[in-house]
């Protein structure tokens, strides 16, 4: 079954990676204690602004929260991505040309998956966009593909990865299908402005939600061109080395893509610390999407709608600025 790091399955991708996810529960420790933390998370759920938030308290989760993530600190570590380093007893399974798939292990999700480039290259949504389009297509629904940008919640910058979720496993992921039933029934809309609906449909959130753009099309260089319009609109707003700050959701359902951006401002909120009084949070994709992740037990526990609403407010994109970006997209 296992040929060196990888596994020889047969079949579909979503039995390949199925069939991984069981065999390394099996036969991987740390997977096994990471999904036992995963089982004996605490959530509490929230309202903020219209929106659901659960917190889940993991306390898996704590090195990604911690991780030192300015260049000397990287440079300083060897890459915990890179096959001579990955942890003994992890497989995975090979996709396309020089990318793996990979147990994570330790869970948000079940399963929850990493999809790590075998070459040592930066994070860059340049390197990742072509591979997350088509892994979610590959995937036929059942996930979703995010991506963590290196100033935007990646805790490896210096390695290109992404993530697979269940699909709707996040609370974001189904009020915006929702949204879209609602859409597709009523011929209106609730918190969605959609302003282009060519190739490609686009949209972006009204002023009182998240800041969030939106596009659907089954036209995949039509959608990629719009993923590239809408970085080189954030690289105007809100220059940032290597790339503009984001986070980014792409699944495929009904023969089309649906893919959704976060543009951020910051990487980390002002409340963020180790010490008692600070929250050890460290927002990525899936925090903004509405799965708040808190490692100790003491911020779970203090957490409130205000605070949630401060953290999102000081990482993501600001009023104007998004207003900036709705006037380049729609102009």
């Amino acid at each position: 079954m296992a040929n060196g790091r990888c596994l020889t399955v047969q079949g579909p991708l979503v039995q390949q990676i199925e069939l991984l996810w069981r065999w390394q529960c099996d036969e991987w420790e740390m997977l096994r204690t990471g999904r036992a933390n995963l089982h004996a998370a605490l959530t509490r759920s929230f309202e903020v602004d219209g929106s659901r938030v659960v917190a889940q308290c993991n306390a898996a989760r704590v090195r990604s929260a911690a991780a030192k993530v300015d260049a000397e600190s990287v440079a300083a570590r060897p890459c915990f991505l890179c096959d001579p380093n990955l942890p003994d007893g992890q497989r995975a399974v090979a996709y396309q040309d020089g990318w793996r798939i990979l147990c994570n292990p330790a869970p948000i999700f079940e399963p929850h998956f990493t999809i790590v480039r075998t070459a040592h290259e930066p994070q860059l949504l340049e390197l990742c966009i072509d591979v997350l389009l088509d892994l979610a297509r590959d995937l036929d629904s059942r996930c979703t593909v995010f991506y963590n940008g290196p100033l935007s919640g990646a805790s490896a910058p210096d390695h290109a990865h992404l993530q697979a979720s269940p699909a709707g496993a996040t609370p974001f992921e189904n009020e915006l299908a929702f949204e879209l039933c609602v859409d597709r029934a009523n011929n209106g809309h609730k918190w969605i402005e959609w302003f282009r609906r060519g190739a490609v449909r686009v949209g972006l959130t009204h002023p009182d939600r998240r800041p969030t753009v939106i596009a659907m099309g089954s036209d995949r260089q039509a959608i990629l061109a719009v993923v590239q319009e809408i970085m080189d609109a954030l690289r105007a707003i809100h220059p940032a080395q290597p790339e503009p700050m984001l986070n980014l959701f792409a699944t495929f359902i009904d023969e089309r893509w649906l893919v959704w951006l976060y543009p951020r401002q910051a990487h980390r909120p002002s409340c963020y610390g180790h010490e008692p009084d600070r929250y050890l949070i460290s927002p990525g994709a899936v925090d903004l999407a509405g799965l708040l992740i808190t490692p100790r037990r003491a911020d779970f526990e203090r957490l409130d709608a205000p605070t949630i609403r401060a953290i999102y407010s000081e990482v993501l994109l600001g009023p104007d600025e998004f207003a900036q970006l709705r006037q380049r997209l729609t102009g």
